[in-house]
């Protein structure tokens, strides 16, 4: 298939200019497990078969920065996964506003999490760190769910054509 050996040729590239080293399945899984510890959002670039795939935080990645500053991050990110707040088991201890890269979870008068669908981009984050296991993923209803696109070519595609025919920044192009 073609996208495996685009993603087999990003790999093939990286460890050839010793960009990368090669590890296994247990090393992979103990780094995403201390990137999810750290607060950093995984992110699998969008596409049905993604090459490649970073761990970034809202301070320094660019990506992150973009989504934040616009109004509905959701709108441009293909998760079909939101977080959700069960009040009755919710503490108030707004751990989950800290995890927040999206600033997608603000506090309710009652003290209780609420969570902007807008804003939120399902990374989970929230969810992982929850001592009183208030928070979780839900699937987004069938109405709202999106299949990520099979390439990056699609991806951007796609993006353009919500952006319209403009080069301004959708963050510029609002005000």
């Amino acid at each position: 298939m073609l996208l495996q050996s685009v993603s087999a040729g990003f790999s093939r590239a990286y460890l050839e200019n010793n960009m990368a080293r090669r590890i296994d399945q247990d090393e992979a899984i103990a780094i995403l497990e201390k990137a999810e510890e750290a607060g950093l959002v995984n992110q699998p670039a969008n596409m049905v078969n993604p090459g490649g795939m970073c761990n970034c935080c809202g301070d320094c990645c660019g990506v992150l920065r973009a989504l934040n500053k616009l109004p509905k991050p959701a709108d441009m990110v293909y998760n079909n996964y939101l977080a959700a707040v069960d009040s009755d088991l919710c503490s108030g201890c707004e751990t989950c506003i800290e995890r927040c890269q999206m600033e997608a979870i603000k506090m309710n008068d009652e003290d209780i999490a609420q969570v902007d669908i807008d804003r939120c981009i399902g990374c989970g984050l929230c969810v992982t760190t929850c001592p009183s296991d208030a928070m979780s993923l839900k699937v987004k209803p069938e109405k709202e769910k999106r299949m990520p696109p099979a390439s990056g070519q699609e991806f951007m595609m796609k993006n353009s054509e919500k952006r319209g025919t403009s080069l301004v920044p959708l963050s510029l192009a609002e005000k």
